[in-house]
């Protein structure tokens, strides 16, 4: 059945009368990647605003954004120390200081420099905030509206505001490492502390009234130029965040989350956030989850939900295993198959309700069969990312733009993943080293004495096959026929030929020519969205595309500055001027998007 046909009989048909039934296209890209000639360290809210500008000049209509939420302390924005407080570091300077003033303090916290942002911005940002705050104060007690949203927030806010003050009277530890008296949120206790620091827990609050504010003002420009903005809501919060504190009976603290090994993590992930107790959490209704989409609602026309697989089954790690375990030591939680679609359905039914847009669902990674199943019958678009989206059970062949789902959103990349152009130029057709070296060993092979036999120089952690290696040498050299290397075998080896053969290109054709051909393929598939990340599509200007080679937004199982702060070194006032501008529109056009 086709969708058109389809759609009206799923549950989320009334969310689908918002948004339209049509192929639609979009970009994505984290407001830390982009600033402007007013940001301070780091792109701000008041930036979104250019990038809405740039989804109508290249006819566009979906603005997607990662998690706006609070990070901690590596920035990552799936591992906030709230769901619900936006992060001030994207807060605008502009609302409170002179452009005189802006421009002294960019000297100090530039943008963009080094292709990174700023993340210092966000203690300037305070500190001045603070000192406006302790101004206007008496101004800022009477304000209705800041008391409206104070008493609409109540929720998560007095205790997200309770809990930044007492990291800092705990010099930001953790807030297991706090006074006994003050790791279990306790009445009595937490009215001492109100009393004590009430000016100061103010100020937390009414930091997030100027976020909710400025945000505010975005829906509401996107909205006149008839943009759609898409948000991210992430599976699980930090260890170490307001809501577990605060809301400790709905996790267990005993496991820890994360994803099992694959073909492309050898040893798993191991994210480190609490696992739900689902039954404390189905008992209250969902509300915990319900509240989130409530506020975020108040901003997005549509949400990802990050990891979906994870409302039916997560992979749960004992919090005491070894972190060099990664996701080694792992298991489903349930682990009874037969009720993943019941307590998927069960969940996803309830945010549907409390939330007015469209919810569409990240389910990449190893998918059981029940996942995309029920997504269909809610009317939940997934995703189809185009160097995953192969004939696996065939030759290992890429999927032809035609058979891509229809009910999803392709796209080029992730922000999990290497750049598009990155990928085809120096992964397509190699294997992780770190990946291959695990199997030989879970399979009782020798790395050591096939490795060369099969391998071409290893260039920078990746193994590329040599030409005209084939599975029975493989078998031959392994001694016997080992599946894990032969999948890795069928899934790598030409890759790039079949990538090539895919979009009809060659080998000599220029980078322009590649990344420009790409981007016209995944517009061209049959699903009803494609949104990709802005970095693939400026790949369209060489100046840029020399600029960001071997840079990636996340490298997945990694820690360091590397991940999360990828920065353009062009402003948005720049990028908005480029001759790519209308060649991006074109194809836009073109796909009939």
């Amino acid at each position: 059945m086709d969708i058109v046909d389809k759609l009206p009989l799923t549950y989320s048909w009334e969310k689908w009368k918002n948004i339209g039934i049509k192929k639609r296209s979009g970009i994505c890209i984290p407001l830390f990647s982009i600033h402007s000639l007013n940001s301070v360290g780091i792109g701000d809210f008041s930036d979104l605003k250019y990038l809405v500008d740039f989804c109508e000049k290249t006819k566009n209509t979906i603005l997607q954004v990662l998690p706006l939420n609070y990070a901690g302390y590596d920035n990552c924005p799936y591992n906030a120390i709230s769901s619900f407080a936006l992060d001030p570091v994207y807060i605008s300077l502009s609302d409170f200081i002179s452009e005189k003033e802006i421009n002294s303090l960019q000297s100090e916290f530039p943008a963009g420099k080094n292709n990174r942002c700023n993340y210092s911005a966000r203690v300037i940002k305070l500190d001045l905030l603070k000192e406006i705050f302790t101004k206007n104060f008496e101004n800022i007690c009477s304000d209705n509206h800041f008391y409206l949203f104070v008493e609409n927030t109540r929720y998560w806010l007095d205790d997200f505001s309770i809990y930044k003050v007492l990291k800092k009277v705990h010099n930001d530890l953790p807030w297991y490492q706090w006074e006994d008296k003050y790791v279990r949120k306790c009445s009595e206790d937490m009215n001492k502390i109100v009393k004590e620091y009430k000016k100061e827990i103010l100020f937390e609050k009414w930091v997030q009234y100027i976020c909710y504010k400025q945000l505010l003002r975005i829906k509401d420009y996107a909205k006149k130029k008839q943009i759609f903005l898409m948000g991210d809501l992430p599976v699980l919060p930090a260890r170490d965040s307001a809501d577990v504190w605060s809301k400790r009976d709905i996790f267990d603290l005993k496991l820890v989350a994360g994803a099992p090994p694959d073909m492309y993590s050898a040893y798993g992930q191991r994210w480190g956030m609490p696992v739900y107790d689902r039954e404390k959490l189905r008992a209250d209704g969902f509300r915990y989850i319900v509240e989130k989409l409530k506020y975020l609602g108040n901003f997005f026309d549509m949400i990802r939900v990050d990891h979906v697989l994870g409302l039916f089954r997560i992979w749960a790690i004992p919090a005491d295993d070894p972190e060099e375990n990664h996701g080694l030591n792992g298991f489903f939680i349930p682990e009874d198959e037969s009720t993943w679609k019941v307590h998927g359905k069960e969940i996803l039914t309830a945010m549907i309700d409390s939330f007015n847009g469209l919810l569409c669902a990240e389910d990449l990674g190893v998918v059981p069969v029940v996942c995309p199943e029920l997504l269909w019958e809610l009317g939940i678009p997934g995703y189809e990312v185009q160097r995953w989206k192969k004939n696996y059970q065939e030759d290992c062949s890429f999927v032809s733009a035609q058979n891509y789902r229809q009910l999803a959103i392709s796209s080029l990349s992730t922000h999990d993943t290497s750049f598009w152009l990155d990928w085809y130029k120096n992964e397509a057709g190699t294997v992780d080293e770190e990946l291959f070296l695990l199997r030989c060993r879970f399979n009782g092979v020798a790395p050591e004495e096939i490795i060369d036999k099969i391998f071409e120089k290893n260039v920078s952690g990746r193994l590329r096959w040599k030409d005209g290696i084939t599975a029975t040498q493989i078998s031959r050299l392994t001694g016997r026929v080992s599946q894990d290397i032969l999948q890795i075998y069928r899934e790598t080896f030409e890759e790039k030929e079949k990538v090539e053969l895919l979009l009809g290109i060659k080998r000599m054709d220029d980078e322009l020519t590649i990344i420009k051909k790409a981007i016209e393929f995944i517009l061209s598939t049959s699903s009803i969205f494609s949104i990709n990340l802005l970095t693939d599509l400026l790949c369209l200007d060489q100046k840029i595309a020399s600029e960001i080679g071997g840079l990636r937004i996340n490298k997945p199982g990694t820690t360091g500055h590397q991940n999360w702060s990828f920065a353009f070194s062009e402003s948005l006032e720049e990028i908005l001027e480029m001759d790519v501008i209308g060649e991006i529109k074109d194809m836009v056009e073109k796909s009939g998007r």
